[in-house]
């Protein structure tokens, strides 16, 4: 394991606590999820009306554009609510897994038996993805540098966990340095483009914000964050 939280999660049904913390800095839309419950959903993507989501976003990518949900069509080892499938497989060495479970956050290098077994106990969640940020450098950048765009990945800071994305549509380059600025040791992308993008965020009053607008039907897997 490269990066851990292993700080329980904070009472979900206190209404005075709002786990899900966000702010706009240094050109990054901020979603602070370090105390927040996470799963993973398949096939279909959370429902905007479900007060109980406070963030969704698409998570490992999709392989195909398919009429039909397969979880062989999902990037990797993935996990949903404690259940292992196993996707579709990329150059391993570039790839790592980001699991959620009992309060637990951290990026490995592969999902191991012990640690699925683990996630199965304690109905917890993980995707694969590609490395972004490993130990504080940039790892071989998969995209192209100066393609421009909407950018997103799931970061470890200090301890802490986030959702990041870039504020406006810019370089991939511009982004990674936006993550370096901001102090990202450890972060692996999380799926976008448009369509891939579509995504929404409830603010601590209930309030609904669409990120990005529904664009097709293809995208296979989303992370979001239970209230």
């Amino acid at each position: 394991m490269l990066a851990s939280n292993a700080n329980a999660n904070r009472p979900m049904n206190q209404k005075n606590l709002y786990p899900l913390r966000y702010s706009s800095i240094a050109n990054l839309e901020v979603y602070d999820i370090t105390d927040c419950q996470l799963q993973l959903a398949c096939a279909t993507m959370p429902d905007t009306a479900n007060q109980q989501v406070g963030l969704c976003v698409a998570a490992a990518f999709t392989g195909k554009c398919l009429d039909e949900f397969a979880h062989n069509n999902v990037l990797g080892t993935h996990v949903s609510e404690g259940v292992s499938y196993e996707g579709y497989e990329e150059t391993p060495e570039h790839y790592a897994f980001f699991a959620s479970w009992q309060g637990k956050k951290g990026i490995f290098e592969v999902a191991t038996p012990a640690l699925l077994q683990q996630l199965q106990a304690a109905n917890g969640m993980g995707f694969t993805q590609y490395w972004v940020i490993k130990h504080r450098e940039v790892y071989m950048p998969k995209r192209q540098k100066d393609k421009v765009e909407y950018y997103r990945c799931i970061a470890e800071k200090q301890g802490r966990w986030y959702v990041l994305e870039s504020s406006e549509s810019v370089a991939y380059d511009v982004f990674l340095d936006c993550l370096q600025n901001f102090g990202v040791e450890n972060a692996l992308y999380l799926d976008m483009g448009r369509g891939w993008n579509h995504s929404f965020y409830r603010d601590a009053q209930g309030v609904l914000h669409v990120l990005h607008p529904y664009a097709h039907p293809y995208c296979s897997n989303w992370l979001y964050v239970i209230l």
